[in-house]
């Protein structure tokens, strides 16, 4: 086995013949071939597809993964993850796939496209695909000391039913006809044309989501004689501009019972008119009454809702802005080598190369986190983080005492109570489960509120002043308590004030 790089024996040898050995070339040959090998050696790249992978739903999808430089195949870690590092999608490791963390809705459907493994493509292969599986993945490989990571996103999508049409009922002198399809994802779009292939108006549409997730679409149209009798119902495939289309006619005989209303009308009118001369007179005698309890309820409306309003002010009040306001800067010696600091250590930037700096004990690897520089046991505090979002990304708190090295999973019992934006959910990063946000819209500025003693950590939205979450009651155990963020592939943060 060889002990240097690539070449090393044939310089060996050439240094040591008569006309080499102390020759200023053969010093020069050398020095060339050990620079390229610590060239090759220094970075891990890997990158995934420009765009989107988009596959039916039940057919296989291939997902892209490429790193550089290729070599040592036997030696590469391949970890394919969705929102957490573990349990896996699929891993690789050790020459062998293991498959004892594997996601159990991905057990029996994942392989890992090895051929090509010694040239750089690590492909994973899902079997089925079915509509969880969409969203975002991350291609995570290590080679010795290296790694890097990239983002995968792939789109299901489902073909529903052809269009069926039905004659619903006489409406406004004509005949409403309907058309529905159902089975897709995402939604499609239902169209009505004339035999001119021009859209019509529809009468009313809708949209409606089933327990599996598919979509069904309903449109209605009312055609009257003579007019639009022909006309077509187009279901559309969006994403793939594919298009379903059912055309039919009405002969004008079913037009003839379009009116059944006519021949009572005389009867219903005067019945209107005989009620309408009751309901006038009840309503002089009434109306001062309903008036003067109409004033009442609006009143007592205007001072329920100034009540609510005054109630969420103190809430925001209460929470939202505690004794201390502190000014957070960032600690570089905790920071992962991928994360750019500013000069005055209050932005942090993701850059994916990583600098050269020493992998000391307090420093985060491999996950992209840096700490705040001061620590906290007691007192109540706030901060604000800004986030500029390119791959995700989570601020919170993290007790000073939690791990640095290695996998780690961001929640309260390793020490980190955090929200975040991560594969297109805003979300608190809570255990077992993280709870999803959708109600809240992700805020530009987020307000990071810490009470240690009572153990309270909450989250705020600058933007529209309203509480977004706070985890259950902690005990922080006399340990410092330090600001806490986390950056995806290209994502920028900067600490307020």
């Amino acid at each position: 086995m060889s002990s240097g790089p690539p070449g090393w024996a044939l310089v060996k040898s050439m240094l040591s013949g008569p006309h080499f050995r102390y020759s200023l070339m053969g010093f020069i040959i050398y020095g060339f071939i050990f620079e390229v090998h610590e060239l090759q050696s220094a970075s891990l790249k890997v990158t995934g597809p420009p765009g989107p992978i988009i596959v039916a739903m039940g057919e296989d999808v291939v997902l892209p993964c490429r790193f550089s430089p290729g070599q040592g195949a036997q030696e590469t870690e391949v970890n394919w993850f969705r929102e957490r590092f573990s349990p896996y999608v699929h891993r690789y490791k050790g020459a062998q796939d293991q498959y004892g963390e594997q996601m159990p809705q991905y057990q029996g459907r994942t392989e890992l496209m090895k051929e090509d493994l010694a040239k750089g493509s690590v492909d994973l292969k899902i079997f089925r695909v079915q509509l969880s599986d969409r969203g975002n993945y991350t291609c995570f490989v290590r080679r010795d000391s290296l790694y890097n990571d990239a983002i995968v996103e792939l789109k299901v999508t489902a073909s529903g039913s052809a269009p069926l049409i039905a004659l619903e009922r006489y409406q406004d002198g004509g005949i409403r006809v309907g058309c529905r399809s159902a089975g897709w994802y995402p939604p499609p779009q239902l169209l009505w044309q004339d035999p001119h292939g021009q859209h019509l108006p529809s009468l009313s549409e809708n949209i409606t989501q089933d327990k599996n997730g598919l979509f069904a679409a309903e449109s209605s149209i009312i055609l009257t004689r003579g007019t639009n009798q022909e006309l077509s119902c187009s279901i559309r495939d969006v994403p793939h501009g594919r298009e379903q289309r059912l055309s039919f006619y009405i002969a004008d005989p079913f037009f003839q019972d379009a009116h059944p209303w006519i021949s009572a009308l005389g009867v219903v009118l005067v019945a209107v008119l005989a009620l309408l001369a009751i309901a006038l007179y009840l309503f002089k005698i009434k109306g001062k009454h309903e008036k003067k309890i109409a004033m009442q309820d609006a009143a007592l409306y205007e001072l329920v809702e100034e009540i609510e309003k005054q109630a969420d002010e103190l809430t925001w009040r209460r929470y939202a802005v505690p004794i201390e306001e502190v000014r957070v800067v960032l600690d570089p010696d905790t920071a992962h080598r991928d994360l750019v600091l500013s000069a005055d250590c209050k932005s942090v930037k993701r850059e994916d190369s990583l600098q050269d700096m020493p992998d000391i004990p307090q420093r985060f690897n491999p996950w992209r986190c840096v700490l705040g520089r001061e620590g906290f046991t007691l007192g109540r505090y706030y901060w604000e983080v800004e986030a500029v979002d390119g791959g995700g990304w989570a601020v919170g708190v993290s007790r000073e005492d939690v791990k640095r090295k290695g996998e780690i999973e961001f929640k309260p019992e390793e020490g980190i109570w955090a929200v975040g934006q991560w594969a297109g959910h805003f979300q608190a990063l809570t255990s077992p489960n993280r709870t999803l946000l959708p109600e809240i819209q992700t805020p530009k500025r987020i307000r990071v509120s810490l009470d240690y003693e009572e153990g309270r950590v909450a989250f705020f939205s600058v933007d529209e002043e309203i509480p977004i979450f706070t985890f259950p009651l902690a005990s922080f155990e006399g340990v410092k308590v330090h600001p806490w963020v986390w950056l995806g592939p290209g994502t920028w943060l900067k600490m307020w004030p």
